[in-house]
């Protein structure tokens, strides 16, 4: 197979298939080349069944909480129809942008594209290859592990194996407490599991605002889960049923049928793991799950061959139109480094496709949310108060708790604010933090208000819809302003009725 195209695309994640997509809907001939399922680590093992585990470990703990406003449940858990279901969400999503990509002619190549000239890919296995004037990298990131505590294929895993347990693990150590980490404890704790979380640095969620970490802290902590924070892993052994040492003897967990060795049956009766952490302290558990960080899928494109330019850590550079070093290469999405968020691949994969057909001339940075699906969620955009000052800028801000909202209490979800940050002098907002329930969809208008420049006073004299949780903004703009209606700054305020 030898063929032509005007774009080449590699990777069919939320950077690739967008891409694809758009260069299409403008007019190009494109070849969107993938090794494995289109949608990418977000949809096929990450993003998307993750958010599947946590809405049931969420509908849970709404119906935990439902009997003190006078409904009681009686429920149980079954691991293997909530797998069942999470596949059926994932291939559902997957057919549908397979769809996509047929509809506006895209042409989906099976295979690993590498590179043997700068307009020119060979395809294996096969040994076809693709030619384009524009190529776009969009080949993702994958999980690392760390020098003691290796990935073992049997119960030492990465976020990507979780999907596949075949039970609800007993035990789990989570080793980082970033927000892959966060979420896993989450779902895991909620559906019963008994949870470690072991992170290196100081506070959970490390970088982010303090106070909008200690609900989510309280809330897993509420669970059960045991936070060793400042501590680290020295020595992970592994041991069987009493104690015994069987790193040696070769055991594995969850063999199937056929004797393939695969994730772990959850039971794990036969073997499982004690960590030794920096303190002296032992967590044992019958999973060790390392989410401590990935790396970028740029070993085996052969980008050496065409002068591809990559920094210390594997990651393509890129200017300000997301070219690399060779014009006419482009790169999008974990690539080319942090943060790792699928919207911002999509904004990468549109924003080139736009580029390459000439519809603007270089890339757009637009305020690009971040959520951790926590219970409470966490939402943040544009900038704190502290890294305002950092950056030279006088800020002020207006802080409003969810419990001052008759919404938030009658779904039973008073816990965490919202606070809306603003640049003294013009008023123009610059950021947010939203901690609290749904606050993954909260988030979404202040990016807006974020990106469209608008100043405190338009979002305080809004209407919002009542009641709602939305209306915490606009109670966050009145409070900013020194005009606090129903509450006052850094205070609950009292109950909208």
């Amino acid at each position: 197979m030898e063929k032509d195209y005007d774009v080449a695309v590699i990777g069919g994640g939320p950077a690739g298939y967008v891409c694809a997509l758009r260069s299409a809907q403008l007019g190009k001939r494109v070849a969107l080349i993938e090794k494995d399922q289109v949608g990418g680590t977000c949809l096929n093992r990450g993003c998307v069944p993750m958010k599947a585990f946590l809405s049931v470990a969420k509908t849970m703990r709404d119906a935990r909480r439902a009997s003190r406003s006078g409904l009681d449940i009686q429920f149980s858990l079954n691991f293997d129809k909530l797998v069942s279901w999470t596949r059926y969400v994932v291939e559902r999503s997957r057919r549908g942008i397979e769809s996509l990509l047929r509809s506006r002619g895209v042409e989906l190549v099976k295979g690993e594209a590498r590179f043997s000239s700068p307009g020119t890919l060979e395809i294996l296995p096969g040994g076809g290859t693709v030619r384009a004037g524009s190529l776009v990298i969009a080949t993702g990131s994958r999980p690392y592990d760390l020098p003691d505590v290796r990935f073992d294929s049997e119960g030492v895993i990465s976020s990507d194996d979780i999907f596949s347990l075949r039970s609800l693990p007993k035990s789990i150590c989570i080793v980082g407490g970033g927000v892959i980490g966060v979420e896993m404890a989450t779902a895991l704790a909620e559906m019963g599991s008994k949870v470690t979380v072991v992170e290196i640095m100081d506070q959970l969620l490390p970088g982010w605002c303090p106070d909008v970490v200690k609900p989510v802290c309280d809330s897993l902590g509420k669970l059960g889960v045991d936070m060793r924070i400042g501590r680290r892993i020295v020595k992970l052994e592994r041991v069987g049923v009493g104690g015994e040492n069987v790193a040696e003897k070769g055991m594995e967990m969850g063999r199937g049928s056929e004797g393939k060795s695969g994730c772990g049956s959850g039971t794990n009766d036969s073997s499982g793991y004690v960590a030794t952490l920096s303190d002296g302290s032992l967590v044992e558990s019958d999973y060790v799950l390392v989410a401590v960080g990935r790396m970028p899928n740029t070993d085996r494109l052969g980008l050496e061959a065409v002068g591809v330019e990559l920094d210390r850590k594997g990651f393509v550079k890129v200017n300000g139109r997301l070219e690399t070093s060779v014009p006419g290469i482009y790169a999008a999405g974990d690539v080319v480094g942090v943060p790792y968020l699928a919207h911002r691949a999509s904004d990468h994969g549109y924003q080139i496709a736009e580029i390459i057909a000439g519809r603007r001339e270089k890339f757009e940075q637009l305020p690009v949310p971040s959520v951790v699906y926590s219970d409470p969620e966490i939402a943040v955009v544009g900038v704190d108060e502290a890294e305002a000052a950092k950056r030279g800028v006088g800020a002020v801000a207006g802080t409003f708790q969810l419990a001052a909202l008759a919404r938030a209490m009658t779904i039973n979800r008073p816990e965490g604010f919202v606070r809306v940050v603003a640049e003294k002098s013009s008023r123009k907002i610059i950021g947010a933090q939203v901690v609290g329930a749904n606050a993954s969809e909260l988030v979404g208008a202040c990016a807006l208000a974020v990106q469209s420049g608008m100043r405190l006073e338009e979002l305080a004299s809004s209407v919002m819809p009542h009641p709602t949780l939305v209306e915490a903004l606009m109670e966050c703009a009145k409070t900013a302003l020194g005009e606090p209606l129903h509450g006052s700054a850094g205070e609950r305020g009292t109950v909208m009725r």
